[in-house]
């Protein structure tokens, strides 16, 4: 099993196209093939909820995509367990992770698109379920093969057992400047009775705003610490750019253009739809956005999932050209991040950015990231949607314990619900 389970791990590092190709925290999906579509990681049914249920919580995670080749295949998926880094627990036995009838199972579960111009079949399963269930708290690395047992998505889930407390709080007062450009965390955990020889050592966190993996903090050490209280306060690397609030685009039909639409137009053997053209913003914009959230939908349908259509989507970006730059529509949708499909190009006849991505219909938040430079490990937000310390932003906090002698790391707390700043 483990001298399986890590040469595909491997493998699935090699497609890895994000600046941090060598974390994997929860939620994100550094493999996924190109026929495959529209991953969706839902717990209890909520799609915007960060993937991570709690342990013997009675929660279920909802896994589910579709497959555009319309045939169907055996895929099957696996469990392994993983540290904080998102690398396999080389110390735990299957056995002590995971109840499992056997080490891998059939995704039986799947239905054929109704009446939709491109035609698919749409696979789901939960977990845990009566045959796969885990046994332990932390990092899970979730990998679906096809019938010829080759990977062809990976993502990963946190399974949580809140045996420790946090408080985060957040402020524009920041060390780099005042209601500007910018956003600071504090971070407070309480250990309670969990035993600490090394803070630093035994206890990792990682934060995210946004669900962005690029500007991730990870396992950054306490600044101070009093019994089992740790805290993280007056610490730049917990600075973020304060970004915008979130586009939105919704389509619902192919009969007629949408929110943010411009038109809808059916060219064999794909609809097409045009976004109207978008600019760098130069202010703060306030609008009720899910901060890059998607949901899919049809209208008029009570089965979205099997209903809902494909659509080649048109987005335009009305910028020069800045050479070396790259342009990325981004959400929390868009998996693998930052890969070529979400990479827009310039088009010198139109002067303007241009990315045509094949999207099921629905509503999407989204916006344009940019990397200056092959070296720039975190995108920008200033160059297309400004940095204001008003935005309403998402911090995920996660916190991972592995006390001396340990042989893995537990997932011990989590912010939920999320925070938010307004």
């Amino acid at each position: 099993m483990k001298a399986r389970v890590l040469p595909q791990l491997l493998l699935a590092l090699a497609y890895m196209v994000s600046p941090l190709a060598a974390q994997a925290q929860p939620g994100r999906t550094p493999l996924l093939a190109p026929n495959l579509h529209s991953l969706r990681l839902a717990v209890d049914g909520q799609v915007e909820q960060f993937p991570v249920i709690t342990l013997d919580g009675g929660e279920q995670l909802e896994v589910s995509f579709d497959d555009l080749t319309h045939q169907y295949c055996r895929y099957t998926y696996r469990l392994v367990h993983c540290d904080w880094e998102g690398k396999p627990s080389e110390e735990l036995f299957e056995s002590e992770y995971l109840q499992a009838v056997q080490d891998e199972e059939v995704i039986d579960d799947y239905a054929p698109s109704l009446n939709t111009s491109v035609q698919y079949l749409h696979y789901r399963f939960t977990l845990p379920n009566e045959r796969m269930k885990p046994l332990v708290s932390g990092n899970y690395l979730l990998t679906i093969y096809n019938e010829d047992a080759e990977p062809v998505c990976q993502t990963y889930f946190g399974v949580v057992d809140r045996r420790a407390g946090l408080v985060a709080t957040c402020t524009t007062n920041t060390e780099i400047d005042w209601n500007d450009k910018h956003q600071q965390l504090s971070l407070e955990v309480n250990m309670g009775s969990l035993p600490l020889r090394d803070a630093a050592e035994e206890v990792k966190t990682i934060v995210m705003q946004n669900r962005r993996y690029d500007t991730a903090v990870l396992g950054l050490p306490p600044t101070s610490r009093q019994a089992g209280l740790l805290r993280w306060e007056h610490e730049q690397a917990l600075i973020f750019k304060a970004g915008n609030e979130y586009r939105k685009m919704e389509m619902l039909s192919t009969r007629y253009p949408g929110m943010h639409g411009e038109s809808m137009a059916w060219y064999d053997p794909y609809y097409h739809y045009t976004l109207l053209a978008d600019s760098p913003r130069k202010h703060y914009l306030y609008d009720e956005e899910r901060n890059g959230a998607w949901v899919v939908g049809w209208s008029g349908s009570a089965d979205p999932d099997t209903e809902a259509d494909y659509v080649w989507t048109h987005f335009r970006l009305d910028m020069l050209p800045w050479a070396g730059r790259k342009v990325y529509v981004s959400g929390r949708w868009a998996v693998p991040d930052f890969s070529d499909t979400y990479l827009m190009r310039y088009n010198d006849e139109a002067h303007c950015y241009e990315a045509s991505i094949l999207l099921k219909t629905g509503y999407y938040n989204y916006q344009y990231l940019c990397f200056d430079s092959p070296s720039q490990r975190t995108a920008q937000t200033a160059p297309v949607e400004g940095d204001y310390f008003q935005t309403e932003n998402e911090y995920e906090i996660l916190v991972y314990y592995r006390p001396t002698a340990a042989r893995y790391w537990q997932l011990v707390a989590c912010s939920t619900p999320l925070f938010r700043i307004r």
